[in-house]
């Protein structure tokens, strides 16, 4: 919590301290950035779990029918095609893709192949002495002061405008960085599915701005999407390529039907040839001969129609070939158009993130972010809830912030703590049912009484 404090004495010293709220807020972010992120902030890569009003994207390979995107209810369940309701709250996207396909295998589709992802996640609510208190769309990387900023900027703050326009560059480098992270996972994934690799080899990052959670999870997500449309590609080939033994079979069969025909259209002009010879002696008759030519044409009729089948299953094969090959041109032809747009955004962003870098300094250097220490402060917390348990973080500048977390800033404190930079970890309680929370801090600690 970043929690400001003033002197009880007179409104007149009252009101001169408040001028430098803006000031303390924004120096706080400075003595964040130069601490490691607080643990625990932000969920395991497969630890977060669906609640009401995240909107999520299903995909059913080969199902356009099926796919869509749902909003989980108050209830818990999304709606799907066919299926009807299925239960989504607390799970994660793993387990809602094998509730998924469980449920369209029970008749619907065999062998379904589901991919989950959240279009848009529930959204946050800032309140208390903002300028616009309310609810706001959840961003990626998303931080305590850029919510802050998203609603106004603090309200009794008189460079509250200035102090947005701070914010805003702060969360617009932050944007950019996950941006970057985001479009370098994409393309390792990219370059494993150009290459045909069984495995997606991740570059170094390490030396990036982002929270390590952030990126495992982004990675994660990259992994899955490789896994999924690997198997698509491989289930779409392999139907293909069962038809080849049963035309095979075909041609084999036809093959041995012809050889028959032929055999016995040899016996037949055998039999021609001595009923010729009858015939000259005066001892062949002639319906009888009649019969003999017109066994002889319906089994050249036969040999010709079984050459046509013969022919027909052939050009069946080099079309499946064709199929094949052309499925493999299409994925890979996909896969580099892809590639290319991603190195284009990557191009575009060796630009941009060094432009938002130098403006957001600009920024911070304007408000003075490095004065006014002495200033009144805020008590700033955020509820995010877990189960049936309300978890209060008495939150830092830098706060990461999740879906459907309640940013709460609060009244004025009495003067009862001083700034110390030697805590880096975001203080934390629990709290069930009415219980209030203890007054914490992040950076802030309570002196001995």
């Amino acid at each position: 919590m970043i929690s400001i404090v003033g002197n009880r004495g007179g409104n007149r010293r009252r009101g001169n301290s408040l001028g430098y709220l803006c000031q303390v807020l924004v120096s706080a972010v400075l003595l964040a950035w130069a601490m490691e992120p607080a643990a625990g902030q932000s969920p395991a890569p497969q630890a977060y779990k669906l609640a009401p009003g995240d909107k999520i994207a299903v995909t059913v390979f080969g199902q356009p029918d099926l796919s869509g995107e749902s909003i989980v209810d108050q209830g818990g369940n999304i709606r799907l095609p066919i299926v009807g309701e299925v239960r989504a709250a607390t799970l994660t996207l793993g387990e809602l893709e094998k509730s998924i396909g469980y449920s369209l295998e029970q008749g619907y589709v065999r062998r379904p192949v589901v991919s989950v992802k959240i279009a848009e996640f529930r959204p946050i609510y800032v309140l208390g002495l903002v300028r616009t208190p309310g609810p706001y769309p959840y961003r990626e990387g998303q931080s305590l002061l850029a919510a802050i900023a998203h609603a106004g900027g603090v309200g009794v703050s008189d460079h509250s405008g200035v102090a947005g326009d701070a914010f805003q560059a702060d969360e617009r480098v932050r944007l950019l960085e996950i941006s970057r992270v985001a479009l370098l996972a994409k393309r390792a994934r990219l370059v494993a599915q150009q290459n045909g690799d069984d495995r997606i080899d991740f570059q170094d990052i390490s030396g990036l701005v982002a929270d390590p959670a952030r990126i495992a999870q982004i990675r994660d997500n990259e992994q899955r999407v490789f896994a999924t449309e690997r198997q698509a590609e491989r289930q779409e080939v392999e139907a293909l390529q069962k038809q080849f033994p049963r035309l095979d079979a075909e041609i084999a069969s036809l093959k041995q039907q012809s050889e028959l025909e032929s055999r016995q259209r040899e016996l037949n002009k055998q039999l021609i040839a001595d009923y010729e010879q009858l015939a000259k002696s005066g001892l062949a008759r002639k319906p009888t001969y009649i019969e003999i030519k017109r066994e002889e044409a319906r089994i050249e009729g036969s040999i010709a129609r079984l050459q046509s089948e013969t022919l027909r299953a052939e050009l069946a094969i080099g079309d499946l070939q064709y199929k094949i090959a052309e499925l493999r041109n299409n994925y890979q032809r996909r896969v580099m158009a892809e590639l290319r747009e991603t190195d284009r955004q990557l191009l575009e962003l060796t630009v941009t993130l060094p432009s938002a870098v130098r403006a957001r300094a600009a920024r911070t250097g304007q408000m003075g972010w490095l004065t006014g220490a002495n200033g009144e402060q805020l008590a700033i917390t955020v509820s995010r809830a877990k189960s049936t348990t309300t978890v209060k973080y008495d939150s830092a500048a830098e706060f990461m912030l999740q879906p459907g977390d309640i940013v709460q800033v609060g009244s004025v404190v009495p003067p009862t703590l001083e700034l110390t930079p030697n805590r880096t970890d975001a203080s934390r309680q629990e709290t069930t049912g009415s219980a209030a929370p203890q007054a914490t801090t992040a950076g802030l600690v309570r002196p001995s009484e």
